[in-house]
């Protein structure tokens, strides 16, 4: 099949790939990749992980498809194993319920029904500066690239914005965490926001840690600030984890501060089709006779039942530590090349969840992101800000593939000076 047989809906065409391992792929002609992409993030083990595999095929000797409408084992169990992984028994106490979804981007679609549904008499949607929560029609206009905010030539799902709800979006509270004043600003500033449409709000959706939007971290106070003028205002706060659940170091970011649902997605069962989204126990769920959020493939006996595997994997083997002490391990690393101002001015980094600010901007990092293709490294595009590129290999990646990725990123950076 040749390019003029597909259209392709997004993406950056790079390399065409015959296999993968690890965190390795080979193109047709059989050239090596480091894969820092974990393809759009969702393996969370690497490409055809033995385990995983097996695994996969013995549940498809059983099933692997079967109607939302039918209860299952592994999808209960599933729903109960991710609400058991909320910290600590006080928050744990505060999530009762778990619906499930075919892909990333319809979760977010099925949370923004939930919260409809508890709070009927509201119809705007609240979003945060810089955020991407799917291209669908019924997310599009939540997601930058249908704001004014970006460049006209980044404004690619703009023609969409019409068909899905009304939104309004917060700035994005840029307050150096360390800056108590500057904080205190930010969260004076959201309040000021909210003031005029609180009353209209159904919900406010928001990534503790933007992925799309830059990498950036959104301060943990002005996220408790949100959620507790949330509770006094009547509307939802919905925290998007789609990128950042595991990858972040813990399974959940900030759980603690208990927003009303949490979405999961991409990496949720080790890149098999899935969807989640977690309610906390004030919210209720779809009503069980009509059809509110019918998906086909809602119920992947598959996808559910890789997604525990993937857990038992992740829990045996320490995987999350071993995500902080790889993301440790690139930081400083390329701290110390920002400190000698070389390729690199900023660091972005919780956990395997990396972005890397390049000295000259977009046109910069896209010379860079080549030069890493031409080494054997795949790297992510920034997106919103395009001058930062993304690292973001599978959670089990090792100290000397790590120690690799920094070879090749020097040595993809040091092309930019001839």
């Amino acid at each position: 099949m040749t390019s003029s047989d597909l259209t392709v809906g997004g993406g950056t065409p790079t390399v065409d790939f015959a296999y993968g391992k690890g965190v390795w792929l080979w193109d047709r002609s059989g050239r090596r990749f480091l894969d820092c992409t974990s393809q759009s993030w969702a393996l969370y083990l690497g490409h055809s992980h033995d385990e995983i595999a097996e695994h996969a095929a013995g549940v498809m000797r059983r099933y692997w498809h079967v109607h939302q409408g039918f209860a299952t084992d592994v999808r209960e169990q599933f729903a109960t194993k991710l609400l058991n992984l909320v910290p600590n028994n006080a928050t744990r106490s505060r999530y009762g319920q778990v619906a499930f979804t075919a892909t990333s981007g319809l979760a977010i679609e099925s949370a923004i029904k939930l919260a409809v549904l508890n709070r009927p008499t509201r119809h705007v949607v609240g979003r945060v500066e810089g955020g991407f929560h799917g291209t669908t029609l019924g997310t599009a206009q939540l997601s930058w690239p249908a704001q004014e905010e970006v460049s006209l030539r980044q404004r690619t799902l703009l023609p969409f914005k019409p068909f899905g709800p009304d939104t309004f979006t917060l700035a994005f509270p840029s307050a150096d965490p360390a800056d108590r004043t500057a904080l205190e600003q930010a969260i004076a500033e959201l309040n000021r926001q909210l003031d005029p449409v609180a009353h209209e709000l159904v919900a406010v959706v928001v990534e503790p840690i933007q992925g799309s939007g830059g990498q950036r971290e959104v301060p943990r106070s002005w996220l408790q600030a949100l959620i507790e003028r949330a509770n006094d205002s009547g509307f939802a706060v919905i925290f998007d984890e789609i990128q950042t659940y595991m990858r972040a170091g813990r399974y959940y970011s900030h759980l603690e501060l208990e927003p009303h649902f949490v979405v999961l997605g991409k990496g949720l069962c080790g890149g098999f089709n899935c969807g989640a989204v977690l309610l906390r126990s004030d919210m209720h769920g779809f009503p069980e006779v009509g059809t509110y959020d019918l998906h086909t493939f809602a119920t992947s006996g598959l996808s559910h039942s890789v997604g525990l595997k993937l857990l038992e994997i992740v829990e045996r083997d320490d995987v999350l530590s071993n995500v902080r002490q790889r993301g440790a391990q690139l930081r400083a690393t390329v701290e110390s090349w920002c400190r000698g101002g070389v390729v690199f001015d900023d660091v972005r980094q919780v956990g395997l969840h990396v972005g890397l600010r390049v000295i000259g901007g977009d046109a910069v990092a896209s010379r860079l992101r080549q030069h890493c293709v031409e080494h054997g490294l795949l790297v992510g595009m920034g997106g919103y800000d395009p001058s930062v590129i993304k690292i973001k290999p599978p959670l089990n990646i090792t100290d000397a593939e790590t120690s690799e990725i920094l070879k090749r990123l020097e040595q993809a950076g040091g092309d930019l000076s001839t």
